[in-house]
């Protein structure tokens, strides 16, 4: 599986990636957004990609995580992926991670837009729901500007106790864009 846009390749992780992804999840804002995704180590990291590319990766249910590669420099610069999220009903949720020294240079948008092209056009998905924690303000525009509409507030686990969420839905339309 790959998908290319203008300046990105989304790809499965290979086992090059393992520092990439352990640094990548390891930045402050990352970390402290996706807490439950840091990978201490090298090893941590290989040993997520051996199992996200092994019994998880199923582009039919769909539960596919792809590495984000920027183009120009040819490196793993976040993930970017689509699965079913057990505390809210098995929805097929979004996610997205870019580490933090490329945050702000719309690559999570760009990587969005081509994933949700694949989840409803490939995958044959009819919504997608993502869920961000309020104080997010930076996922919280990405999801917007992908057209997910807020629904509510979901008191869901996390880290050992009960977290807010701000829930939100995205139903396929005729109309969907390219994933340019």
């Amino acid at each position: 599986m790959r998908i290319e846009t203008k300046r990105l390749i989304l790809r499965p992780f290979t086992e090059d990636d393992a520092a990439a992804a352990s640094h990548n999840s390891r930045q402050p804002i990352v970390a402290h957004f996706m807490s439950d995704m840091v990978m201490k180590t090298e090893e941590d990291a290989l040993g997520w990609i051996r199992w996200i590319n092994g019994e998880k990766f199923d582009a039919t249910i769909p539960f596919v995580a792809l590495a984000i590669e920027l183009k120009c420099a040819q490196i793993c610069i976040g993930l970017i992926g689509v699965a079913p999220k057990r505390e809210i009903n098995n929805e097929i949720e979004i996610m997205f991670e870019i580490a933090d020294e490329y945050q702000n240079n719309g690559y999570a948008t760009e990587a969005g837009k081509a994933i949700i092209w694949w989840a409803f056009e490939q995958a044959r998905q009819n919504a997608l729901s993502a869920i961000v924690k309020p104080e997010n303000i930076a996922s919280r525009r990405v999801i917007e500007k992908l057209g997910f509409v807020y629904c509510d507030t979901r008191t869901l686990p996390y880290d050992g106790t009960d977290c807010a969420f701000d829930y939100f839905k995205l139903y396929h339309t005729e109309d969907l864009p390219s994933p340019e």
